[in-house]
């Protein structure tokens, strides 16, 4: 067996590699992302489920967020919130849905597909995040100190929620 062939073909696919990072690189998907996987709020039955995507701009100054659920029925608001020590939504941070951030808006019947999707930018921050920057509620998504709740007709106080569970270190000795 010659290892001449093998050889370059384990350059070629080395390069092959190489060159895939750099376009990446080049196309900006180094942004800083968080995704947050939603789930029945504690108590609450549902066949509901549902993912937030959020990606951070460049600047720090902008958050793109993508709100997907799937089989919820009557949809009505969804919020990022403050998460509390045991992971239980608190004070609403900002609207996702309706967008606009006015009263709920029903959705009405069965639905699964995108229900929002926007910016949020430093004048969308209320609550305790009001005067704060994006990069700081982007910073509590990631720290699992902030997630994201869907309410729905049945549901007023929220159907779904998801959240970074905080990640335990160890303690050196």
């Amino acid at each position: 067996m010659k290892k001449a062939p093998i050889v370059a073909l384990m350059l070629l696919a080395t390069a092959a590699f190489v060159g895939a990072g750099a376009a990446e690189a080049a196309m900006g998907h180094g942004k800083e992302t968080a995704k947050l996987k939603l789930s029945a709020v504690p108590n609450v039955k549902t066949k509901g489920g549902g993912e937030a995507d959020f990606t951070l701009g460049k600047d720090g100054t902008t958050l793109h967020y993508v709100l997907h659920v799937k089989n919820l029925e009557n949809a009505t608001m969804a919020h990022i919130h403050e998460a509390s020590e045991a992971g239980a939504p608190g004070a609403v941070l900002v609207w996702l849905y309706p967008t606009t951030g006015e009263a709920p808006s029903l959705k009405e019947g069965k639905y699964s597909g995108l229900l929002a999707e926007g910016d949020i930018d430093a004048g969308k921050l209320g609550g305790p995040m009001k005067g704060g920057t994006v990069k700081d509620l982007f910073e509590k998504i990631e720290s699992g100190k902030a997630g994201v709740a869907v309410h729905t007709k049945a549901n007023p106080g929220g159907e779904l929620w998801g959240f970074r569970k905080a990640k335990m270190h160890e303690k050196k000795m």
